[in-house]
């Protein structure tokens, strides 16, 4: 296996690829570094708000909001019935 693998390199070397190879071979590499990191980072940001909530939630008290508050919503919103359910059909 390493004689394969030696052989292989000294083509590469000869045929002038080497340096591609070892550019892309880094460039994977890098790429999986900073992948694992971010999915590492990010889940352990989802576990520590799931066990301690955010700092948002903290700062206002238990649950989120204060008890017998609503939360404020900008703009309005309405709602067309367009099919009368009482009217007998014509």
């Amino acid at each position: 296996m390493v004689v394969v693998l030696l052989v292989l390199l000294l083509i590469l070397v000869a045929i002038g690829a080497l340096g591609f190879v070892l550019k892309v071979a880094l460039a994977v590499a890098l790429g999986l570094v900073i992948g694992l990191t971010a999915i590492a980072a990010l889940t352990w940001w989802r576990i520590r708000r799931a066990l301690f909530g955010s700092p948002r939630d903290r700062r206002r008290g238990v649950g989120g909001r204060p008890q017998g508050q609503w939360r404020q919503v900008r703009g309005s919103s309405t709602v067309e019935v367009l099919d009368n359910r009482n009217d007998p059909p014509a």
